[in-house]
């Protein structure tokens, strides 16, 4: 009898464990096998993935890892190896060899080449594009690896100083004659950031890749003065070129052999003049390019520009002059009526634009990036006219606005702006100061709900109330009305809105005093204390439930409360760096963005553990997360990270003083695809936090230093910031890792 009801006991129990299982995991014995679908449904179903996401649904099985490698998503795959030795004797480079995968997209990052063995003669035939950084390679070695990639596609080789120092770079000829026949389908030539490159050595470049349709020399030292062309060219026909300079002169030779092929040219942070666009002009009609880059042309005026463009107005279609401060209305003028196939503009910091040359945006129907960021002369009445035509309707096209840093961008302007734009995916609006910036935020996330990308860096009136929607449907259904809106800085009037609005509880406040002995910023602090406190009152006692959520929803967007930023379902880029006023009740109130993978909070030092806690929870995607200077973290909202953003791979905690090495251990535990980390100036960590973070296989760069020289973040654009800083920060030096080679990513 006892053995018998142990029996049942036991089936009970697996009962309920069965149930409890499929109720937490969504799975069904009986009911369909997802990963059993026919590999033309599944690749179907991972098209509307991004490549890191498919990465991750790679894991889930064998199937699923089958259909991520189908042919149809690797030319978005990329092989990137950083700070390794290129050995095929050891790893990764031997486990690589015995893989039957194969690499369309290789990038080598500080990579030191010394044995390449048989890994590009293997690989090479499926080599497509291929990048070299910074890596330490000599010229018989780039031989030994060109030789070899039949099938590639692009070349880039950017700052490579060793290699460009050897003048025998493709000395012979026989072997020039065989890369000729090898890289006979190489279209993308890109040479950027080298200064030793030469004449000789673009002209052995070129004549062994004779399809080239993009030629980049950004960042290049070119000579542009015919004086210095004299002197290395003393002879009248000049037919041999140089070893030992670079010249315009001889680069516009090579544009004109091949000038019926090339469609893009970049000669972005050169000294490239008015002469030298002039050149160019000549070469009508047979060059007719699609692409011109020319951003930090410092020598840049209307008149060379103004040359050229008139001789491409059929095919030109992006156009890039950013930090080009010569540039006028007029110029504008002429780029907008030249040129109507223009789909990309970018003209970020030209201070000499205004309304009267962005009017004339309304010339250009196909336009789909617009970038006018620090061009402090436009206005909101100035965009508006030139991208909305109300006559028209909405303007469907536009894809990207910058418009950052405009001084003179009213609140009622970036509404109009969210109305008549409503296909956006990139808006920023970074370094606006308006104080009724609120009720911008809730129309964009009324009005812009395909948003990929919000950049709201350093808004100083962004707070939780805009975030989160409370308190602010009323405000809302002005439509814009701003009149009725009280700016934060009005404590009195502010209270008074409060209490009078059905949504938030009013909390019982003594009498004022007539006389108060608080500092302005005293007084600044218990405000927002209060604010908080209200706030925070009004998440406790909302309803949980899904039926009650579900029944109030309608009443709440449209009577008591606005919208929050879990409208925007497909955000995956948020920079809300600088951003003061933000306190953990935005991230406890509805931030649910299911897509987010790059998030900034930067100087947000109102950030805390409890808004953590609440973020790793809803927002399980983000691979970057940077909380530099957020001085309320402690180890525990380290320990959450890690242990819940599983996906992370790169973290800043740059001048978090509170945390201490049991933060590194936290990480060396959870974070197992960590790539990056920068921890300098958290002054209670150890000097070498490399060795407490040996175990994790995939970190690469380390960032240390107790005491951090710089003064703030680096707002030279989130997304890019936190990449580029492991090669471009002199705060600190980086510490390599004392292990074995990492193995490779792949992104």
């Amino acid at each position: 009898m006892a053995t018998s009801q142990s029996v049942v006991g036991r089936a009970k129990g697996s009962s309920a464990y069965h149930e409890y299982y499929r109720e937490l995991s969504g799975y069904d014995e009986f009911g369909p096998q997802y990963a059993d679908l026919p590999m033309e449904i599944l690749v179907k179903i991972f098209t509307y993935l991004k490549a890191s996401d498919r990465c991750v649904a790679g894991q889930t099985c064998q199937r699923w890892l089958e259909a991520t490698q189908h042919n149809h998503f690797r030319e978005d795959l990329w092989l990137a190896l950083h700070r390794t030795t290129f050995d095929t004797n050891v790893a990764p480079i031997a486990d690589l060899l015995a893989s039957s995968r194969t690499f369309p997209n290789l990038s080598f990052s500080e990579v030191d080449f010394e044995r390449i063995g048989s890994f590009f003669e293997r690989f090479g035939a499926t080599i497509r594009r291929i990048e070299f950084r910074a890596c330490e390679i000599q010229e018989r070695t780039l031989y030994n690896i060109l030789r070899h990639l039949s099938g590639l596609r692009s070349l880039t080789i950017h700052s490579c100083r060793d290699l460009f120092m050897c003048i025998r770079l493709f000395e012979d000829p026989a072997e020039r004659t065989e890369l000729m026949g090898t890289l006979s389908n190489v279209r993308e030539l890109r040479l950027t950031q080298n200064q030793y490159l030469s004449d000789a050595t673009l002209h052995r470049f070129c004549e062994v890749m004779p399809s080239l349709v993009v030629l980049d020399l950004s960042g290049c030292h070119i000579s542009f003065h015919k004086g210095l062309y004299r002197k290395f060219y003393p002879a009248s026909n000049g037919q041999q070129p140089s070893e030992s300079v670079l010249t315009f002169h001889y680069i516009s030779r090579l544009i004109e052999e091949r000038k019926r092929m090339l469609r893009v040219l970049n000669f972005s942070e050169t000294l490239i003049d008015d002469s030298a666009l002039e050149l160019l002009t000549g070469l009508q009609p047979e060059l007719q390019l699609e692409r011109l880059e020319l951003n930090q042309c410092e020598q840049l005026s209307p008149r060379g520009l103004e040359a050229l463009l008139h001789t491409q107005t059929g095919t030109l279609t992006q156009l890039h002059l950013t930090r080009a401060y010569r540039l006028t209305d007029t110029c504008l003028r002429q780029i907008c009526h030249e040129l109507p196939a223009l789909r990309v503009l970018r003209m970020r910091e030209c201070r000499a634009l205004s309304d009267q040359g962005v009017r004339e945006l309304s010339h250009l129907p196909a336009l789909e990036v617009l970038d006018v960021s620090y061009c402090r002369d436009i206005t909101g009445e100035g965009l508006l006219a030139g991208l909305v035509a109300q006559s028209q309707g909405p303007n469907c096209c536009l894809r990207e606005l910058h418009i950052r840093a405009l001084n003179h961008l009213s609140v009622q302007a970036i509404i109009e702006l969210t109305k008549w734009l409503p296909e956006l995916r990139l808006f920023d609006l970074g370094f606006h100061h308006q104080s009724m910036f609120e009720i911008a935020m809730q129309h964009i996330f009324r009005n812009l709900v395909r948003l990929t990308h919000l950049d709201l860096e350093h808004c100083d009136y962004v707070s939780d109330n805009g975030m989160t929607g409370i308190g602010m449907g009323p405000l809302v259904a002005c439509d814009g009305k701003t009149d009725a809106y009280v700016p934060p800085g009005d404590t009195g009037v502010r209270q008074e809105e409060i209490q009078d609005t059905p949504n938030v509880p009013a909390v019982e406040q003594p009498a004022p005093m007539r006389i108060s002995i608080r500092s302005r910023a005293e007084q600044q602090i218990v405000e927002e204390a209060e604010r908080k406190q209200r706030l925070m009152a009004f998440i406790n006692t909302r309803p949980t439930t899904a039926a009650a959520t579900k029944a109030t929803m309608q009443t709440d967007d449209q009577t008591t409360n606005g919208y929050s930023i879990s409208r925007l379902r497909q955000l995956r880029i948020l920079n809300l760096t600088r951003c003061n006023q933000l306190t953990d009740v935005s991230l406890l109130c509805d931030f649910r963005l299911p897509e987010l993978q790059q998030l900034s909070l930067a100087q947000c030092q109102q950030i805390s553990v409890d808004g953590i806690r609440a973020l790793v929870r809803s927002c399980p995607s983000i691979e970057q997360l940077d909380l530099s200077e957020c001085h309320s973290l402690n180890d525990r909202a380290v320990e959450l990270i890690a242990e819940h953003l599983r996906r992370l791979r790169t973290l800043s905690l740059r001048r978090c003083h509170q945390l201490t090495d049991f933060s590194l251990d936290y990480i060396a535990c959870h974070a197992r695809q960590l790539r990056m980390l920068d921890v300098r100036g958290c002054k209670h960590m150890c000097e070498d936090p490399a060795m407490r973070l040996v175990s994790l296989p995939l970190l690469t760069t380390i960032l240390p230093g107790l005491h951090d020289e710089g003064n703030s973040v680096s707002s030279t654009g989130f997304g890019i910031s936190l990449m580029a800083s492991s090669s471009t920060s002199s705060a600190a030096p980086r510490r390599p890792i004392p292990r074995p080679p990492a193995m490779p990513l792949f992104i």
